[in-house]
């Protein structure tokens, strides 16, 4: 966005929002002093981080404040219209939604020429600004009701200008990869300065716990990757994660990724399928810097990952593991309880996988319905609903100390077992696969790591 929005010729200044908070036993404190004026203030925020964008916005010394990222998309192109209210959006003046890289700067272009009008005819007035036309913006503020365009077209990502990285002032941080170990080799991980990368937008597969399931995928150019790797590196990164949902969706794409990454003197994670495994590729990968590769496992029961469409099997989840771990990289596995279906039964087949498979770390999160999923967009289905104040508990994801944190309520197990079970399980892997990793976020997520992630 901001790399968009600086090509167009607009003053960027990008903030991470840790500067301007922080937190004093579990609650968010702003410090004023350090949010600075502008003409636009544009926040994007998630479902998980929505709350925190709302409260710093109220106080922001912003003539116009805008909100956008995933979690306005999916609330406004989803079928629930009691989300459609300002007051789940206190604070902004307008929304966007949808891939607005370009759709902003049109907004903004129109927001300067309103400004420069009022500053002109020497004009106090605060009429609103015509964004008349303008895709994916919503204003809840037009007299007429609440006013909204349809979503912008989805961008060419090979024609759109690239990632503002140097305008990254809060500066990236060191320690985000698990492994000490790549293919043999020994280093320091937790000392290498790391950024995220994307290089594609979409899934093609359709996960029902997914919002972003069955997107079309679009890719960057191998060009335009090798100029972001380029520039982060010149900035002192010398780690990166790449975020895309199936990185190893096309194997000679892949194979050329890791090529550049390698030639930039890179140590890289990525995340993919078990359906997508391959042997060669994982190598290839390996001897070129990659040290972890994350595997959307979500579960060990056969039944549940059915219900999820997950499109894979227990089996076949322990055969991509060994194989990420025999070509030399570190297996992590991403896990899930409390999607629709859950029972006892199908947690202790959770466990017993984890404990005979024993993944290099597992992420153990428990499921809430995100917007833009099947579970959100169609509850009736599942057997459960979604409650009014769904997005306080979201918000919360993660935090240990409640059980009516989740938003479900499950016909087949209750929200109090869902708990019991996690806490229990968050202590067998801490002592059979590694210690909770509490480092990188706030609350506890269940993360495990073995100690091989800490050799020095």
């Amino acid at each position: 966005m901001a790399g968009s929005l600086r090509a167009a010729g607009h003053d960027v200044k990008v903030l991470d929002c840790h500067q301007v908070t922080s937190w004093v036993d579990d609650k968010l404190v702003l410090h004023h002093e350090k949010m600075e004026p502008c003409d636009v203030l544009g926040i994007s925020a998630t479902t998980a981080n929505v709350n925190w964008g709302i409260e710093m916005a109220k106080p922001w010394p912003a003539k116009i404040k805008v909100l956008g990222g995933t979690h306005v998309t999916h609330i406004m192109e989803g079928p629930h219209e009691r989300f459609k209210q300002k007051k789940f959006f206190e604070g902004f003046d307008y929304l966007m939604f949808g891939e607005c890289e370009l759709a902003f700067v049109e907004f903004c272009d129109r927001i300067d020429g309103w400004l420069n009008a009022l500053s002109r005819e020497g004009n106090s007035d605060r009429s609103r600004p015509d964004v008349t036309g303008v895709p994916g913006v919503v204003d809840f503020c037009n007299i007429f009701g609440v006013f909204s365009h349809s979503a912008p077209a989805q961008p060419d990502v090979t024609r759109l200008p690239g990632p503002a990285f140097d305008l990254w002032g809060a500066g990236f941080e060191r320690g985000a990869l698990s492994s000490t170990s790549a293919h043999g080799r020994e280093y320091d991980a937790n000392n290498l300065m790391t950024a995220s990368l994307y290089t594609a937008r979409g899934c093609p597969y359709g996960c029902k716990f997914c919002a972003d399931a069955r997107t079309k995928l679009r890719e960057e150019s191998i060009e335009q990757i090798e100029e972001e790797v380029k520039q982060l590196c010149s900035l002192g990164v010398r780690a990166i994660r790449i975020q895309d949902d199936t990185f190893t969706i096309r194997e000679q794409r892949c194979k050329q990724i890791a090529e550049v990454l390698s030639q930039y003197g890179m140590k890289w994670r990525a995340t993919t399928r078990v359906n997508l495994k391959n042997p060669d590729l994982f190598r290839y990968m390996a001897e070129h810097g990659c040290t972890e590769l994350g595997f959307g496992i979500e579960h060990g029961s056969a039944r549940m990952l059915k219900a999820m469409e997950k499109g894979t099997t227990p089996e076949a989840n322990e055969l991509g593991l060994k194989m990420c771990r025999d070509a030399g990289m570190f297996a992590r596995a991403f896990l899930m309880l409390g999607f629709p279906g859950e029972t006892e039964e199908s947690i202790q087949e959770l466990e017993e996988w984890v404990l005979r498979v024993r993944p290099d770390a597992v992420t153990l999160s428990l499921f809430q319905p995100f917007p833009g999923s099947d579970v959100w967009n169609c509850p009736e289905r599942y057997g459960v609903e979604i409650p009014d104040g769904a997005f306080e508990k979201f918000w919360q994801l993660g935090g240990d100390n409640d059980p009516e944190m989740l938003i479900l309520r499950l016909p087949t197990i209750s929200k109090e077992r869902l708990y019991y079970h996690r806490q229990r399980l968050i202590k067998i892997f801490e002592k059979e696969i590694g210690l909770l990793d509490r480092t990188q976020v706030h609350g506890n997520i269940g993360t495990f790591a073995s100690e091989a992630a800490h050799i020095q």
